[in-house]
Order: structure tokens, then sequence, then C-alpha cells
């Protein structure tokens, strides 16, 4: 007993070595273009659904579910950050960045930081409008200025430091890691990285550099051209400008607004992530770890029935809501190409592969796909854009974009 008290002492004094807590690596959840919208702005009448149907597979009928299971994901799995890249909204009323403010509110309060910039879709957004019944009326979509005051608590008031050009700031991400958040959607310069904020960038990652900090970079529209068709109005203008810079101070670039799962790598060992759209089949967001000598990537999918489930709904598309995303993005491709086809031979064939091929594309997940000779020749005759569209596919059939161990510089 005597030597048992001992010990005890001598630990609580720490006169003797203990094993230390071991620390687990930060994990970071990115969720791209969400795409909510407040069901103060739609009634999922008439109007909406003629907008979401001809649109490109977003599953905005189930918005407010989705946003939910989600928060509850984040709750429940605990990452040590959230970051939001853009397009937070569906159409840019005010009222849906507002409710989505509240709704992320309980992260916060629970102690998960949570970081976003604006999108394309957020800011001065023309097609902000209130759905009910058959019609729709025009709502009012924030200024830079009021978007910053919205989402005061999701990264603004964190900011080490702010780019006076754009919605662009700095944040301690974790230990020996800040964040820097880019914005490239200011009115006066939508969808372009001014040069005010390429200087603004060299100069936080310099001050990132004297702090011993490494830098995680993120915007909403892409850095490096991930597809030749999809280059134009998704990778920011100007980019080139802000690579160079990056190069030299960041190992890994974040951002979204293609709504495709892919990895790309620049000349100078950059690499870009884009991630597919949480709102999009397979509804799915990135979970980073940093760890110390590399960073480690992977996809998870959002549990929107097991959220259901939990809380006894019935309707049969929550529950099953993995087939209710993957069927209602099918339709919208089937949809379009099939016009095109009408009256050929071997449609069927073409349109199957057409189909899953572009499912695998959206997800990431083309490990297992393979090429048709047949189908490309016919799309290349009498659906020539899906032709050019399925040709630019080719290169990343065989690849999983899904999971990425990269090695820090």
């Amino acid at each position: 007993m005597a030597v048992l008290f001992s010990l005890v002492l001598l630990l609580s004094v720490g006169l003797l070595p203990h094993a230390a807590a071991a620390e687990s690596a930060p994990r970071i959840a990115v969720a791209a273009d969400p795409h909510y919208i407040s069901p103060r702005l739609t009634d999922r009448g008439a109007a909406f659904s003629r907008v979401v149907t001809n649109a490109d597979g977003k599953v905005a009928f189930y918005s407010e579910e989705l946003l939910s299971a989600f928060v509850e994901q984040m709750l429940r799995d605990r990452p040590d950050v959230l970051l939001l890249p853009g397009d937070l909204t569906f159409n840019g009323g005010r009222e849906s960045h507002e409710d989505l403010a509240a709704k992320l509110r309980v992260l916060t309060e629970a102690g998960i930081p949570v970081f976003v910039i604006p999108g394309n879709h957020d800011i001065a957004y023309r097609n902000a409008a209130r759905f009910s019944g058959d019609g729709y009326q025009r709502v009012a979509s924030p200024s830079s200025a009021e978007f910053a005051e919205i989402w005061r608590d999701y990264g603004y008031a964190q900011a080490l430091s702010r780019d006076a050009a754009s919605l662009s700031y700095t944040a301690a991400l974790a230990p020996g890691w800040r964040l820097l958040m880019i914005d490239v959607n200011m009115e006066d310069a939508p969808g372009r990285v001014k040069d005010e904020t390429v200087a603004w960038a060299k100069r936080a990652l310099a001050e990132a550099k004297a702090a011993g900090c490494r830098v995680l970079s993120v915007s909403h529209q892409t850095l490096l051209q991930h597809n030749p068709m999809f280059d134009e109005g998704f990778r920011m203008q100007n980019a080139a400008a802000l690579l160079s810079v990056l190069e030299e101070g960041s190992s890994l670039h974040l951002s979204g607004h293609m709504h495709i799962q892919r990895f790309a790598e620049s000349a100078g060992g950059l690499t870009e992530i884009t991630g597919s759209a949480l709102s999009v089949q397979p509804c799915q967001y990135g979970l980073l770890t940093l760890g110390g000598d590399a960073l480690e990537y992977h996809t998870v999918r959002t549990d929107v029935s097991g959220w259901a489930r939990r809380r006894g709904l019935t309707d049969p598309n929550l529950l099953d809501f993995g087939g209710y995303a993957l069927s209602f993005f099918a339709s919208s491709t089937v949809r379009q190409a099939a016009s095109a086809l009408r009256g050929a031979q071997g449609i069927e064939q073409t349109l199957l592969w057409l189909l899953n091929t572009n499912i695998g594309y959206y997800s990431g997940r083309l490990g297992a796909a393979k090429e048709n000779e047949g189908a490309m020749r016919l799309l290349m005759e009498r659906a020539p854009f899906w032709g050019l569209y399925m040709k630019s596919i080719l290169p990343d059939i065989g690849h999983d974009y899904t999971a990425l161990t990269l090695p820090l510089r």
C-alpha cells in the first residue's frame, strides 16, 4: 500500500514519466456546393419543380432534409473544422443564407468551427427568387458586405487577415496550419481573382511561413483545368497569377463549382482537389486528415436515409435517399441525351454506357469504367455535344478520385 501511495504521489507532482495522451491528427470536412434553399423560398410546387427537374441533378426538393442530415453527421463524426467553399445557396436568396447560417450554428456551439466563402450563386445573384405555386417572385440577394455580415461567425470574425479587395481571409486552421480562403466572386469581378487579391495572398503566405505554418488554400472556382470542355466559367480567371503564388507556399488547394470529384497537379507540384457537390449524387463530402508528413483525403456519403429512419419519417425517397439521388441525376442525364439520339439504332446501350460513365465521373468513381467505341461513334454522329463531352471524360476512365495520400513538401 505504501508503494502504491508513493507512485500515485510521484505521478501527481509530475516526478515520474508517464505516457502523454496521443494527439490525433486534425480532420477537416469539406462540403462543396450545398446549394441550400430555405423553406421560406419554396413550396415545392409546380414552378420549383420545373426549375429543379430541368437543371443538373441537384436534389433541391430535399434541400432542407439533406442539410439537416449533414449537420447531424458532423455532430456525430466531429471533424475539427468544416469548410464550405461556396455556392452555399441554391439561388442566392437572403433567406437561404440566413437560414443556413442558423442551421450551422449548432456546429460552432459544439466546438466545430465553420469557414465559408461565397460562390457564384451567393452574392447579388439576379435569379434569386421565391417559388410559389406555378410562379415565382424576385427576392433580395446579399451584397458582398451583407454576405460578410450574415456569415460573420463563420470565418470573418475569426480572420487573422482580410483582403480589402475581396471576401478573402486567412484563419488559424490547426496547430502549425493556416487556412487561406480565396474569394473570386465579387460583384465587380465575378469569377476573377483580382491582382490585389493575388498580392494579398502572397503576403499572407509569407506571414504563414514566418510563423512556421503550412497553408491550405481554398476557392470556389477551380485553380487548375480539370476538363478542356469545362474551363471558361469553371476555372477562375487570372488563375495563372494566383497559381504561381500558391505553388511557392502550399501543397494542396481545395475547390468546388464543377460538381465533379477529381484531382489534378500543376507543373509546379500543387495538387488541387475539386469536390463533387453535396447537393448532387452521391451527396458526398471530403474528409482531409492533416498528418505530419502527408495529407490523407477520402470522400464520405451523407447518410440521409439513416437520419430519416431515426426520425420515423415515411417518405420513400428519404428512406432510400441514395437511390433517389442517383435516379434523379440519371433522369436528368438521359432526358437531355435521349432527345438528341431519338430514332438511332443502339440507343439503349449507348445511353446506358453514357449514364453509368457520367455517374462515375461526377462521383469520382471511374476505376471500373470501360471505353465503348460503338457508343462513341453513335454519339459523335448523332449527338456531337455529348460525343465531345464523353471524349473529354475518357482520360479519367480507370481512375478513382475518392481517396488520395499526398506527401507534404
